[in-house]
């Protein structure tokens, strides 16, 4: 059917695609002993780790005057891409059944996905605007700029995840070989490390300080932290990112849609 006419069947099921997410937030972790706290626990647990690890023991807050702050916004802004993704990969295969009962377009459920890793994101924005207070960064008028950075995130969280779900509906060790690449990724996004202590240093790749800077990851992180850090952004590298975060989203939607009458029924 015309491009127009499906998005028009996504509006209408809107409901769907909200309820769906809602109701697996409230699902996840119901079975443990502190239950959703798990959503926050989780990526709180995992800045404690990289603290220790890159803050005290390799001393990688060289030049940072608030690490603890500055290594949250990065390791909770990418987790959010990570997490979205690594569930878009799946989303297809783990509702064949609802697939093979309803009539929906298909690109619903990465939607609904996406929207949902989105949620508990909100919580985390909580969680780093009250340590931005407690460590004395405070918060300013910049905040107002959060709706329109989601938005770009997400977009991009969409795009991935369209790709992902394709991807493993067809070869299904795509969804083992995501989280390994989204783990070296991270190593390259500034999300431990500020990248110019590698990046700065003489004698480095023209070619690598040019895949780095179209790293779209590199530079939503950096938005956030322009938010809640004060920190400098390059101009240049967001119109730049803007237009890779549109060609991943418009390319994802378009491929993941291309092989609609497929899913389900492999």
């Amino acid at each position: 059917i015309p491009t127009h006419e499906y998005l028009d069947q996504m509006w209408n099921r809107r409901a769907f695609a909200l309820a769906m997410p809602i109701e697996e937030v409230r699902a996840t972790h119901q079975d443990t002993l502190l239950g959703n706290v798990w959503h926050l626990a989780n990526p709180l647990l995992s800045v404690g780790v990289y603290y220790v690890v890159f803050g005290v023991f390799l001393n990688a807050n060289r030049g940072i005057t608030n690490y603890v702050l500055w290594l949250m916004v990065g390791v909770f802004t990418f987790g959010l891409t990570t997490r979205s993704v690594v569930a878009g990969a799946t989303t297809m295969t783990a509702n064949v059944g609802l697939m093979r009962s309803m009539r929906f377009p298909r690109a619903l459920l990465p939607i609904s996905t996406v929207f949902g890793r989105l949620l508990t994101f909100g919580f985390e924005l909580v969680i780093i605007a009250l340590v931005a207070v407690l460590t004395g960064e405070g918060l300013s008028r910049r905040v107002l700029a959060l709706p329109v950075i989601l938005v770009i995130h997400t977009a991009l969280n969409l795009g991935l995840a369209f790709i992902a779900a394709r991807l493993n509906d067809t070869f299904r060790d795509v969804q083992q070989l995501i989280p390994f690449l989204f783990r070296l990724l991270m190593y390259v996004s500034g999300v431990m490390i500020p990248l110019g202590t590698f990046l700065d240093k003489e004698g480095a790749s023209p070619l690598l300080l040019r895949a780095v800077t179209l790293n779209p990851m590199v530079s939503i992180i950096n938005l956030y932290r322009w938010v809640f850090l004060n920190e400098a952004i390059d101009v240049t590298n967001t119109i730049e990112m803007l237009g890779i975060v549109t060609v991943i989203l418009v390319f994802g939607f378009g491929f993941f849609r291309a092989r609609e009458l497929h899913y389900g029924r492999s």
